[in-house]
């Protein structure tokens, strides 16, 4: 974007009208009144923007609506950020309370607060250790979760998806083994009707059907069917219905 753009803030309370500017910083309570292009867009305040938001850095540490489709390099939210529109960014990273009424398209995609998402989300690479509720379908080619809450989904499908609680591999240290409990004293679970995928491990997941190439369904699982086509294994702690090989 072109460096002859202004740069404008707003500390106090105050509306911004709509346009293509250098650098926009909310730090008040503030309101962008039509479509905005910027290279950066800092809130810290309350602010609100009516329109489409097209910019380079978003970051969100305080609370922030955007009346529709919100398009970004990069976008941080450590605050509360809510979208009313589709999400479309290189990099999302959210530590705070993400809220998306339609789909998140991401090359990469990182949660350790709480995302709700009303429609799909797909990226390249998705990880979360906090907790999320995706009314859609979760699709990436890698999938890690270490389910810091209650994680919902519909349907998860990706080549590679690994589903444990922290600590879990074969070497844990003493933060992992305090983040397991901690894990476990949040009650930390994956729920989804449907998870596909052609390499695929899980701990402390519920789910109506599992279908890959090669499942391992490691402790605390509950599952109603798998379908599998090249190797399977279940752990004696793990509750499976019904097992097929396709």
């Amino acid at each position: 974007m072109s460096e002859e753009r202004k740069s404008v803030s707003i500390s106090g309370a105050g509306n911004i009208a709509g346009g293509s500017y250098s650098r926009v910083s909310i730090s008040g309570a503030g309101k962008i009144s039509g479509d905005l292009y910027a290279e950066e867009l800092k809130m810290s305040g309350a602010g609100r923007v009516s329109g489409h938001c097209e910019v380079v850095r978003l970051s969100v540490s305080g609370t922030a609506k955007f009346e529709k489709a919100v398009v970004a390099d990069e976008m941080k939210v450590s605050g509360v950020a809510k979208v009313d529109g589709p999400v479309k960014v290189k990099e999302l990273k959210c530590s705070g309370t993400f809220r998306s009424s339609e789909n998140i398209s991401s090359e990469y995609v990182k949660v350790s607060g709480q995302l709700h998402v009303g429609g799909d989300v797909e990226a390249e690479i998705f990880r979360a250790s906090g907790g999320f509720d995706i009314h859609g379908l979760l699709s990436a080619d890698r999938i890690e979760i270490h389910p810091g809450g209650r994680c919902r989904v519909k349907e998860i499908g990706g080549a590679r998806i690994d589903i444990r609680r922290y600590g879990s591999r074969d070497h844990p240290g003493l933060l992992d083994s305090l983040l397991r409990a901690l894990s476990s004293a949040w009650g930390g679970e994956v729920e989804a009707e449907l998870i596909e995928g052609d390499e695929i491990y899980l701990e402390n997941t519920r789910a109506d059907i599992v279908r890959g190439k090669q499942i391992e369904i490691g402790p605390h699982c509950k599952i109603g069917l798998i379908e599998y086509s090249e190797s399977l294994k279940v752990h004696d702690d793990s509750n499976v219905g019904k097992q097929t090989k396709i």
